[in-house]
């Protein structure tokens, strides 16, 4: 075989194999993307679900204070209005 068409072969073999490789790493990055994707996606939605958690908290606990303060000014009312009556009747 004439000593150029061996090196010209050599050299499509290495191109082959670099080839190989390029499409390898495409193949790996590919991968990377949507395994990055899926966890992008699960952290949207358990960071969509922890919002919703905390609005539904946030209502519940306004509800509890909305309550506890109705109740405790229910409380100083009557208490006001019984010390009102006594010093009315003395």
């Amino acid at each position: 075989m004439d000593p150029d068409k061996a090196y010209i072969n050599k050299l499509e073999g290495e191109i082959n194999e670099r080839q190989a490789e390029i499409s390898e790493l495409k193949a790996n990055v590919q991968q990377a993307q949507a395994e990055a994707q899926l966890q992008y996606d699960d952290g949207i939605e358990k960071a969509e679900e922890n919002v919703s958690e905390f609005k539904e908290s946030a209502t519940d606990a306004w509800s509890d204070i909305k309550n506890g303060v109705m109740d405790a000014w229910s409380e100083i009312s009557n208490a006001a209005g019984k010390a009102a009556s006594k010093f009315k009747r003395d």
